[in-house]
């Protein structure tokens, strides 16, 4: 029984970590360098699920309510808030594969998905800029 309640919680638990990791403004280090072919990350189709995921990713400053909290507090704030309103398999990818990247390099990936979904513009994008 113990194993069965602890599988979702520790499940949604390494969401939360993969989360922060990807929501981090990192140190303005150079990521490791890409593939050849781009960015490296994978680009999954585009449904009407993964849009709304990349969506929440852009506005959950807002989304999450962080944006009234202290700076300090808003990166567990947001970690928090994406675990269960990222709902895609691939949003989740999207989540791993963006975070070893750091400052301007991560921003530009991210308002290069948002663009490549269809949204206007990605505000995590442009407040990672800001940081560095």
């Amino acid at each position: 029984m113990i194993a069965t309640v602890q599988a979702p919680v520790m499940k949604r638990f390494a969401w939360i970590l993969i989360a922060a990791a990807a929501c981090q403004n990192g140190d303005g280090s150079a990521p490791p360098p890409p593939p050849a072919s781009g960015s490296g990350v994978a680009r999954p189709f585009v449904t009407d699920d993964y849009r709304k995921d990349i969506d929440s990713l852009c506005n959950v400053i807002h989304l999450s309510g962080a944006d009234q909290q202290p700076e300090d507090a808003r990166q567990a704030i947001i970690a928090m808030w994406l675990g269960p309103h990222i709902t895609t398999e691939d949003g989740h990818k999207y989540l791993v594969a963006i975070a070893p990247l750091k400052g301007e390099a991560k921003a530009n990936e991210l308002e290069a998905e948002a663009r490549r979904v269809g949204l206007g513009g990605c505000p995590l994008a442009a407040e990672w800029r800001t940081k560095h």
